[in-house]
This record gives structure tokens, C-alpha cells and sequence, in this order.
């Protein structure tokens, strides 16, 4: 009995993730989904206690939408949660009555052909008073995409070595960035999301 318990258990959480929506692809939102854009820029201009409960929010949704997303075990390959906030501001900016939920939605449907599809370890980069952990893999994606733009030599396997920091170095000089080879947000967005 206790092991029909058990399977019947199993069961449950398996058909629980597979379900995305109902059958009309309908879901009750909660949180700060339902919030315009405008309301989301004057939050984060005041860094006020909304702005805060839309980044819990944003964290949360992110966090099942990973759970509940077909091979994928993290669908931002290196976003921080500031990076993300400041790209839905810029959108926001423009698109005032847009809803929070679609606009994220509509993201995280840009980032999936991009998406980490199995964990992959976190490597500590530090560079002077810089410090950053990001997925081995994402390390191997800069370094496939600096060997394309004829900057990386080395073979792409992750680590982040002299090769690849003088490879980013390359790169943010290419873009007129501070050339530090520390993968910043703004270096890796322009590298793998541009």
C-alpha cells in the first residue's frame, strides 16, 4: 500500500510539471505579473518597496518557468536580475500599457533557443576588485563566439583563461568599451544576445 502511495505520489508531480496551463492555455497569474510598464518605471526610478516585489516576482516566475520548460534547466545563460530589470525599463519606456508578465513572457521566449539545457558548473572569475560566477558553459559560448568574430585562438572549452580575458579584450575594444577583459553584463549581452 505504501508503495502505491508512493507511485501514485510520483505520478502526481510528474503530470503537475508536464501541465504548463489548462486546456485553453489559460493560468492564474499572481504577483506583480498583472502590473503596466508604467507603473514598473516609476518603481524602479523611486527604488521603492513595489520595485523590490517585482524583482521577487521576476526571480519566481523565472525559477518556474525553468521548472517547467522542457530541457532546460536555466533558460539565462548569464542575465543577472539587475541586467533583466534594466532591459524591461527600456522596454517599458516606450510601451507604457504593456503588462509586466508579457513583456517577461516575451523575453524568456527570446532567450529559449539559448537556454542551458543541463546544469553545468559556475567558475569564479575575479579581475582586480571584479568578481563574477557564470556557467562553464556560458564560458565555452563567449569563446565559440570570439573564435567567429577571429578573436579567440584557444580551444573553447570553458575555462576562462589569458586567452579568452585577452579575447574579451579584443572584443570590448572592437565595441569601445573599458577594455578590461572582465565578462561584464554589458560585454556578454553584446557578445551572445546581439
Amino acid at each position: 500500500m505504501k508503495l502505491l502511495r508512493l507511485a501514485l505520489c510520483g505520478l502526481l508531480f510528474q503530470t503537475t510539471a508536464a501541465l504548463a496551463a489548462d486546456s485553453n492555455n489559460k493560468f492564474a497569474m499572481k504577483g506583480a505579473g498583472f502590473l503596466p510598464c508604467q507603473i514598473y518605471v516609476k518603481a524602479r526610478e523611486d527604488k521603492n518597496n513595489v520595485y523590490y516585489m517585482i524583482g521577487g516576482w521576476l526571480e519566481g516566475y523565472i525559477s518556474a518557468h525553468n521548472r517547467l520548460s522542457e530541457d532546460t534547466f536555466d533558460v539565462m545563460s548569464f542575465e543577472s536580475l539587475e541586467l533583466l530589470l534594466s532591459v524591461i525599463e527600456v522596454h517599458c519606456r516606450s510601451n507604457p500599457e504593456d503588462v509586466l508578465y508579457g513583456v517577461v513572457d516575451s523575453m524568456l521566449t527570446e532567450f529559449g533557443p539559448d537556454r542551458l539545457e543541463a546544469s553545468s558548473p559556475k567558475v569564479q572569475i575575479v579581475e582586480g576588485e571584479r568578481k563574477t560566477a557564470l556557467y562553464r558553459e556560458t564560458i565555452r559560448r563567449m569563446q565559440v563566439k570570439l573564435t567567429e568574430l577571429g578573436l579567440f585562438k584557444d580551444e573553447a572549452d570553458g575555462r576562462f583563461n589569458d586567452a579568452t580575458r585577452s579575447a574579451l579584450i579584443a572584443f570590448q575594444s572592437d565595441l569601445n568599451f573599458e577594455t578590461t577583459g572582465f565578462p561584464d553584463q554589458t560585454t556578454l549581452w553584446r557578445l551572445l544576445r546581439k
